[in-house]
């Protein structure tokens, strides 16, 4: 795979944000919403237990309640991040050299909550642990997923369009549950494992997925509706010539017991049914509460813009330009306090010069909120993505370099952060909270319009 060059990068960075956005709206949007094993494993095993924390020796064999024996063991030899050297510097750090890859062993699992089986159950650490995105079964039994050191030892995936490729595509806090929307995959569920199993686990990890539907069409968005995660499907038509049909169903609910996205109508999509050829794209909710979307027929021949007050009731035709404004993120001062806090700090730290837009994720919104700094320099764009929960607020640039807003004795306190630092061409593209214990930040390897490895990465959470 080409290696770019310091300057081509900039420039490739710069020229991907402004043909994304082109791409999408054709003309100005704001869319945003990236090893040997033991000869003792059994193949139907689908458990994974690992501390990825050198804190504390390993712990001995744990038996749940389900009377199942299940091992703690160490992932690497060595650390993958340095503790902090003070509580004020910065809670996460990189070491410069990866690591020789190995693999922890598997055990049996019990079943837990909401879901049939668990993919994986992870005692987080202050140590990451990087998960890569793949198309099929890891050596591990793990499918979809594999794990390994850190993303500079990630899979030579070729760069193909980022409508195309297999990423995070949006994330979802429904609850305690963070969700993540996999392009032409499906759903992964990350939540706080059971309270019986501290000891042993901290996140429960499920794959709801349908890689052979999925795989064919693009997610475009991932809403609440009714409560309900749901993902919206289009069929790409801008990169290839496309082959299949438009797809039909088109959004897709995850509902807790069933190991599949289901098929849900949502009711104000129900006037564009796929067999008269309706496609339906760069779907949103606008800073008035409403839903917009773009209607797509005869393989773009014609194209027609909505907005529905309510995605119970029918869709009703707009401008282009009413289309457009939709998609303007908020100003800073319609933030809540300590989600304003945190983004001022973030974008401080970017640059008041650049047009700085957040992506925010939180219980409370049934889609993700954006915000932005005054600027309007959409040539030098910077896409940021955070959090809010009743009492934190979190804002991450996509180097790695975050801030946590905490109320603090009626007061706001500010405390800066650091992921480990990425390899050139990478970024996070995204952050969420597991329960209290953990953070799911997704990362993606960029060139361009083209995505090549993806995937997301686990650590306990700091002590802000």
């Amino acid at each position: 795979m080409l290696k770019m060059s310091a300057l081509s990068i900039l420039l490739s960075a710069v020229i991907f944000k402004i043909m994304k956005l082109w791409v999408k709206q054709e003309h100005k949007s704001f869319k945003l919403g990236a090893t040997g094993h033991s000869g003792c494993l059994l193949p139907m095993l689908l458990l994974l237990v690992f501390s990825c924390s050198r804190s504390s020796p390993p712990a001995a064999p744990v038996a749940p309640t389900s009377g199942t024996a299940v091992q703690i063991l160490e992932v690497t030899s060595e650390p993958l991040v340095a503790p902090p050297a003070s509580p004020l510097a910065s809670a996460l750090e990189s070491v410069p050299e990866p690591l020789v890859e190995q693999t922890p062993e598997l055990a049996p699992a019990p079943v837990l909550p909401d879901w049939p089986q668990p993919l994986a159950i992870i005692k987080s650490g202050e140590h990451p642990l990087w998960f890569e995105l793949i198309d099929g079964v890891s050596e591990t039994g793990l499918d979809g997923i594999r794990l390994f050191t850190a993303p500079a030892n990630a899979a030579l995936n070729d760069f193909v369009p980022w409508p195309l490729a297999r990423n995070v595509s949006a994330m979802l806090l429904q609850d305690e549950r963070l969700v993540l929307a996999i392009n032409r995959e499906g759903f992964l569920v990350a939540q706080a494992a059971p309270p019986a199993m501290p000891q042993v686990a901290d996140v429960a990890l499920y794959r709801i997925a349908d890689r052979t539907y999925w795989d064919k069409y693009t997610v475009d968005a991932l809403f609440l509706f009714e409560g309900k995660p749901t993902a919206l499907l289009y069929r790409d038509s801008f990169f290839i010539e496309p082959t299949a049909n438009v797809p039909e169903p088109r959004s897709f609910a995850l509902i807790p017991g069933n190991t599949r996205p289901l098929g849900l109508e949502v009711p104000t999509f129900s006037s564009f049914p796929a067999i008269e050829d309706w496609d339906l794209d760069s779907f949103r909710q606008g800073s008035d509460g409403a839903w917009y979307f773009r209607g797509l027929q005869q393989n773009r021949s014609k194209i027609q813009y909505f907005r529905a007050q309510s995605l119970l009731m029918p869709a009703q035709t707009v401008s282009l330009g009413a289309f457009m404004n939709s998609a303007n993120p908020e100003p800073l001062v319609a933030a809540p306090p300590i989600l304003g806090a945190a983004l001022e700090a973030a974008f401080t730290r970017s640059g008041s010069a650049k047009l700085n837009i957040a992506a925010i994720i939180s219980p409370d919104f049934a889609y993700p909120r954006h915000f932005s700094s005054s600027s309007d320099n959409i040539e030098n764009l910077v896409e940021l993505s955070g959090y809010m929960t009743d009492n934190i607020a979190v804002a991450l640039l996509s180097d790695g370099w975050g801030v946590v807003a905490c109320i603090d004795d009626k007061s706001i306190r500010i405390t800066p952060f650091s992921l480990p630092a990425l390899p050139k061409g990478f970024v996070y593209t995204g952050i969420g909270p597991v329960g209290d214990s953990a953070l799911a930040v997704s990362w993606e390897e960029q060139q361009d319009l083209g995505i090549g490895a993806a995937g997301f990465m686990l650590i306990k959470t700091p002590e802000f």
